[in-house]
């Protein structure tokens, strides 16, 4: 069960606040006119309460893949540092970059990040599985971008438009994290072999 404490907590804490309803959602948020007011922790806090029990089923579930694919790897350090990322780039792109956007709730668009970068860290799946994952839910993305995709298409089943904006910035924030990462352990293995040099 340690293997996937993080991924535990993190559902807790979604189906707690889907029990709170709607008072978690009040308070919790993503909702312009607040955040323009101040309640900044409303660009983080969005991401963990949801439109109906449908809507944070289905961001569950996607935990629950999550936790499948990365199993120990993701449950760390890495894995915190990873998902606090997805959080900032997504709030806080949904405020500068969906200028539209009154009010937003959901963890799918962090969950983006999360699943592109997953295969990439675990070491359960080769370089060319992880790629395979990178392409189909980029190309998910990019679909959700086209005029072939009717973001009202799933509002009787969630209770709202799907933010296809969050898809995108989710998939971008986990893009950049895998650069950064695979720039890291380049220099390390750079830095190491250099000091064998000397």
């Amino acid at each position: 069960m340690r293997d996937y404490l993080l991924y535990i907590l993190l559902l807790l804490i979604i189906v707690i606040l889907s029990v709170l309803e709607p008072v978690s959602s009040d308070l919790l948020m993503f909702d312009r006119e607040a955040i323009d007011d101040g309640q900044l922790w409303r660009l983080v806090s969005a991401h963990f309460v949801h439109l109906s029990l449908v809507h944070m089923l289905g961001n569950a579930a996607g935990v629950v893949l999550l936790a499948y694919i990365s199993g120990k790897y993701l449950n760390n350090t890495l894995g915190l540092l990873l998902f606090v990322w997805c959080l900032l780039v997504v709030g806080i792109g949904l405020y500068f970059y969906a200028g539209y956007l009154q009010r937003y709730v959901g963890l799918s668009g962090v969950l983006h990040g999360l699943l592109l970068v997953a295969p990439f860290i675990s070491h359960f799946y080769s370089r060319r599985i992880a790629l395979c994952f990178l392409i189909v839910i980029v190309a998910k993305v990019i679909w959700e971008q086209s005029p072939f995709y009717d973001d009202m298409a799933m509002l009787g089943m969630i209770g709202g438009r799907v933010e296809t904006n969050a898809h995108l910035l989710g998939v971008v924030a986990g893009i950049v994290f895998l650069v950064f990462y695979y720039g890291l352990k380049k220099l390390k293995v750079e830095n190491l072999s250099g000091g064998e040099a000397l």
